[in-house]
């Protein structure tokens, strides 16, 4: 288990547990928030431990991190960030995160994911980190420009959504481009 954790000014990122499925519940349940993310809307608390139990068992093979994000004022969770995937053979890894839509235009994902993504350049090898989005999804490619991410190109079709595919815009940031 990851047992890492990071203080930013307003933020706290710490291991996930199970125990946070509770409070995690109504984030994944919420149709606005998950619409761009590569899983379905979760609909109980069984699948939101699931969801959690399988992101432990990719953190246990060491393919991927995840953190809860807290504010630091009132110590709520407030979403998740992390590696969904590393490449060790290329020195890269791709990440994920996603925030309560009540959260959402206050910098906290921008806070979140820089100080990952520092640690990740720092502390675990990388050379290159990338995120894909949604076309539609202006919130997280706002983030990704305000981190200093450029944008590469365009998968089309390459995600499988219910009964249809979805296209992906591809963003990159190298190690020595992270201020």
């Amino acid at each position: 288990m990851d047992s890492e954790s990071f203080t930013t000014s307003r933020l706290i990122l710490r291991e996930l547990l199970v125990d946070d499925a509770e409070a995690l519940f109504p984030i994944w349940s919420d149709i606005r928030v998950t619409r761009y993310m590569k899983m379905n809307t979760l609909t109980s608390l069984q699948e939101t431990k699931d969801r959690i139990y399988f992101l432990h068992n990719e953190i246990k093979k060491q393919a991927a991190t995840r953190f809860v994000i807290l504010l630091k004022e009132t110590n709520q969770i407030i979403g998740t960030c992390g590696f969904e995937k590393f490449y060790p053979e290329h020195q890269s890894a791709k990440i994920s995160y996603e925030l309560g839509k009540s959260y959402w235009g206050k910098g906290f994902a921008s806070e979140a994911l820089r100080t990952i993504i520092s640690d990740g350049f720092q502390n675990k090898n990388l050379h290159r980190v990338e995120a894909r989005i949604e076309p539609e999804n202006d919130r997280s490619i706002h983030a990704l420009h305000k981190l200093g991410f450029m944008q590469e190109g365009r998968l089309r079709d390459v995600v499988r959504k219910g009964d249809r595919f979805v296209d992906q815009l591809i963003f990159s940031i190298l190690r020595e481009e992270m201020d």
